[in-house]
């Protein structure tokens, strides 16, 4: 989502050009503040343990009788009526990249990560759903789908706009909250009347929505601008990456190929063997599972970012779930590479190695270094290539106490040029707002977060995201995945173990993981003896069911047997034991192939659907197919 706060329209990228050193500099003078004023912060005791997650949705409008599924792309007009309304539901509604997308989060975050919290697990995202759905479904043939990658994104009329829902949302805000938030269908009757969006879907309308005559900021020969969230932040974001790399954004990924794919080269796919695509909604179009955990004081935040990162890439292809893109399938499994080069802003000269501007990654990519000072961090282990950071401002934050390691990481932060600054919000008082530092940090989008408090009031402390999985095509999935992440945490937190090793094997991994079925037929580098800080890393390549499972040859034990000791030490009920241990045990399985992850679940219904790829006619097939999974196309009555 990002900082979303508008002080007036922002700045061109040529007016960039003219404050950006202001602007990373203050930056560096608001984290300082925040440095100052929360370094000794220790929080005790269960409020030292709260998190929360995040899941993306697409939004989409069902027209059965075509048998066609499109993309809604004014569903942000349910956002604020949703959140009006929604009660004691425990679910809110942000506005995400893609103007079809809606993101939920918890009201309030879980108290701990007790069995008890993790066992609640498939009932939070089971009722998230239930509840969004149901409201969805009071305006008509709408619904929310959890698929990572929408698989027609950039097809033709992949997407739809419906005017009437306006109209129809706004006849429903004069009906009383109280009656409102009982979700009974028949008090829409009046407001659906006149504006029943199901009835009016003018193809007319989508056609020209989808001429893509008027795409200013992406310029894309696929998608609309017209599916670019309104919130000046997202386009902006889409034209000043665009315009400070000098061409528009290139996205490749490798194709699926059979006996009957064409290799043949031209406009739309210039590149033979790949799937090509050139806007960023490709990527930031795609939905993703993320987690928050609160962490004591900022040393354990420094550890835990450092400690999970190295499960980025393990357990980001144990989620795996995006294999189709541009209406094509894909050789690979994840989203994550997409997002990365979709917001990839360097220019041509930064991408040489050799030269004295490089710069290593993109802004979305796994980390580049380790920030803890803990000793289990040796020098060797960041063994990436350095970003180019600017000496004065290493200066200032050492000068201000912050060590070498966590001033690289926020000097690397302020490296990266902004790129949405709001005209009025340029010159602040930075002893008490934080809008440059979030400004940057925000457009970092790195797989693990480092989050510090979001400004010099805040109430909450040190905070650290896990951002790199697929959202699962089932709560249950949803749940399993979360409970796995939470229960590492809970592992770095109450066994003090040791998972570190070198950035760049990381890297490495994540390569790997982003291989079709990777979660059965890839290796990934890990330590053995984890339960050591001070001595070098024993490392080994393993599966991801031995990574989970174990392997005695290697004296490693696995992460599921250290759990099942959490979880049998800890005062719980019975079955909320048998929850939690269920979720391993599913994981367990899905990683040795038993389940099918949500890329092989998508895969089959897409594959029997492409057949028909070069029939425009039966494109929309596609999506309706994967969404549908087992549904039929209605059959019209003789």
């Amino acid at each position: 989502m990002g900082y979303l706060k508008i002080a007036g329209p922002p700045l061109s990228y040529q007016d960039l050009q003219k404050v950006k050193a202001y602007v990373k500099k203050h930056g560096i003078v608001q984290f300082i503040n925040l440095f100052r004023n929360f370094s000794s912060l220790c929080i005790q005791g269960d409020t030292a343990n709260k998190w929360g997650d995040e899941t993306e949705h697409h939004i989409i409008y069902w027209d059965h009788e075509a048998g066609e599924a499109k993309l809604l792309i004014n569903a942000g007009e349910f956002r604020d009526l949703f959140n009006e309304v929604r009660g004691e539901t425990n679910v809110q509604l942000q506005p995400e990249y893609g103007s079809w997308m809606l993101e939920a989060t918890p009201c309030s975050p879980f108290t701990s990560l007790s069995l008890h919290s993790v066992s609640q697990l498939t009932l939070h995202f089971r009722n998230r759903r239930d509840v969004m759905a149901s409201f969805l479904a009071l305006f008509g043939n709408f619904s929310l789908s959890n698929i990572s990658s929408y698989p027609l994104l950039g097809v033709n009329n992949y997407a739809t706009r419906i005017p009437a829902l306006t109209k129809c949302i706004k006849s429903a805000e004069t009906i009383s909250r109280e009656s409102l938030g009982k979700s009974e269908p028949k008090l829409f009757e009046v407001c659906r009347r006149d504006s029943d969006p199901a009835k009016e879907e003018a193809k007319v309308q989508t056609e020209q929505l989808l001429a893509l005559q008027s795409n200013q900021y992406s310029q894309s020969l696929f998608t609309t601008d017209e599916a670019i969230n309104p919130h000046p932040r997202f386009p902006t974001l889409s034209k000043i990456i665009r315009e400070r790399c000098g061409e528009k954004v290139c996205i490749t990924v490798p194709l699926f190929a059979d006996t009957k794919t064409s290799l043949a080269v031209s406009k739309t796919e210039p590149y033979p063997g790949l799937i090509y695509m050139d806007s960023m909604a490709f990527g930031m179009g795609c939905c993703c599972l993320q987690l928050t955990v609160d962490s004591s004081n900022i040393d354990h935040a420094r550890n835990l970012h450092d400690q999970l990162h190295v499960f980025s890439p393990i357990f980001a292809a144990l989620s795996a779930a995006a294999p189709a893109y541009k209406g094509l399938l894909s050789a690979q499994d994840l989203r994550l590479n997409v997002v990365e080069q979709c917001v990839d802003d360097r220019k041509r000269c930064e991408l040489v190695p050799d030269s004295p501007l490089f710069v290593p990654k993109s802004r979305y990519s796994m980390i580049n270094h380790y920030i803890s000072s803990h000793p289990c961090v040796m020098d060797h282990h960041n063994d990436a290539p350095s970003f180019r950071v600017e000496e004065k401002h290493m200066k200032m934050l050492n000068d201000a106490g912050i060590d070498s390691r966590l001033a690289y990481h926020i000097a690397a932060v302020c490296s990266r040029d902004p790129l949405v600054i709001f005209s009025k919000a340029i010159e602040l008082d930075d002893t008490k707002e934080t809008a440059h530092f979030e400004n940057l940090q925000t457009t970092n989008w790195n797989s693990v977060r480092f989050k510090p408090p979001p400004n010099v009031e805040a109430t909450m402390g040190w905070r650290v995201e896990f951002r790199p999985l697929d959202t699962q095509l089932t709560d249950y999935e949803n749940a399993a995945m979360v409970a796995l992440v939470g229960l590492t945490v809970r592992l770095i937190n109450d066994k003090h173990l040791n998972f570190i090793i070198p950035i760049s094997k990381c890297d490495e991994n994540m390569k790997r993981a982003h291989r079709e079925d990777a979660v059965t037929k890839e290796k990934f580098y890990f330590r053995t003896n984890i339960e050591t800080t001070k001595e070098r890393e024993r490392l080994v390549e393993l599966t991801l069911a031995e990574v989970l499972e174990g392997k005695p040859s290697e004296s490693y034990k696995g992460l599921l047997a250290l759990m099942k000791e959490l979880i049998d030490k800890e005062p719980a009920l019975k079955r909320e034991k048998e929850e939690v241990a269920g979720y391993l045990d599913f994981l367990k399985d899905k990683a040795k192939g038993k389940y099918k992850t949500g890329a092989q679940f998508v895969r089959k219904p897409m594959y029997l659907s492409l057949i028909h790829i070069s029939e425009p006619t039966r494109q929309a097939e596609i999506s309706y197919a994967v969404f549908c999974l087992k549904k039929k196309k209605k059959k019209k009555k003789k």
